[in-house]
């Protein structure tokens, strides 16, 4: 849709992205614009209320609509959600947002999309019991493995390169790694860490989707039968093509969180065999996360104290990933 002729006033000013995202969530600074998207489409412009959270500006209506505004620095975000919801909307066994209504307004595109019920796994998680914590993990594994198996035809745009990617990262990993404030005597053991893990890293992959987004703030739960099931998915903005290992960091990260059985209950419903999960997969999904385009340890790693219990990345490892588990 062309981009109708709009008032730059629309649109709040600032520096940077980091002046973004201070204003982000804002209702009353993008209220122009959002009101502007409600009028171009005929959308109910009551009840609007904006996310706290997230990169981009979201805005729920009381039409049950969901408007996301990006900011012309954040265009592959969009084009990355506008081919990942297409592709995965009805063909995996759980709820996606369903793309209403697309376009532009003054070089920020948009897309408005239908609200999903439920709450973020994110609140419930701390109240579930073991065996629940369990059979998300599985669900999250079944609904990953799925979505990996979607034919990738059309989405070429979203891949990571993933050789040129890796070696990009290991470039930058240290520098990254001390910009996000690990501990320092982790950071200087990360290039002898990964020469190490190399020859475990997939390589010339045969890419997958991958939606970077099978984290807690990201899954919707709702209460069936006196339980709390994994219904919904949402927030495909960093979606991307490349191996399937690489979805698998955000489960195992902020969910397993060093347990054993938990960190078995996802991966064998990912595929892998309990035979291997071997101190060789602990290392390679290690090697991963220090690799991870999104990686801050301090946020992601979910084990309270972990940064006085693990005196290297070898202990960090063991202390996410134990294994072998029987």
């Amino acid at each position: 849709m062309p981009a109708d002729p709009i008032d730059q006033a629309l649109f709040p000013p600032f520096d940077d992205p980091a002046g973004f995202d201070r204003i982000r969530a804002d209702l009353g600074a993008f209220l122009p614009a959002i009101r502007a998207v409600c009028e171009r489409h005929g959308l109910a412009a009551s009840g609007l209320a904006a996310f706290e959270r997230g990169t981009n500006v979201v805005v729920s209506n009381d039409a049950g609509q969901i408007i996301k505004l990006f900011p012309p620095f954040l265009r592959h975000q969009f084009e990355a959600e506008r081919l990942a919801l297409g592709r995965v909307h009805g063909n995996v066994a759980v709820a996606t947002p369903e793309i209403l209504r697309e376009g532009e307004l003054d070089g920020w595109p948009y897309l408005v999309m239908s609200r999903l019920p439920g709450r973020t796994l994110e609140e419930v998680w701390p109240a579930l019991g073991g065996v629940e914590r369990a059979e998300a993990l599985a669900r999250i594994g079944e609904i990953m493995t799925a979505a990996h198996a979607l034919p990738t035809g059309g989405l070429e745009s979203l891949d990571l390169g993933w050789d040129a990617f890796v070696e990009r990262q290991i470039a930058g990993c240290e520098g990254r790694h001390r910009r996000m404030r690990l501990p320092e005597r982790l950071v200087a053991q990360i290039p002898a860490y990964l020469a190490s893990a190399r020859p475990l890293l997939p390589t010339s992959v045969i890419p997958v989707l991958l939606t970077g987004e099978y984290t807690p703030e990201n899954l919707l739960v709702t209460r069936t039968g006196g339980a709390w099931r994994v219904t919904g998915m949402i927030d495909f903005a960093d979606a991307c093509l490349g191996p399937a290992e690489y979805d698998l960091l955000g489960p195992c990260l902020f969910l397993a969180a060093g347990s054993a059985e938990l960190q078995r209950a996802f991966l064998v419903a990912c595929g892998i065999r309990i035979a291997d999960l071997t101190p060789a997969l602990s290392r390679k999904l290690m090697a991963l996360a220090l690799l991870h385009r999104y990686s801050n340890l301090g946020y992601q790693v979910r084990i309270e104290g972990w940064e006085s219990q693990a005196s290297s990345l070898s202990a960090l490892e063991q202390l996410i990933w134990p294994f072998p588990v029987r």
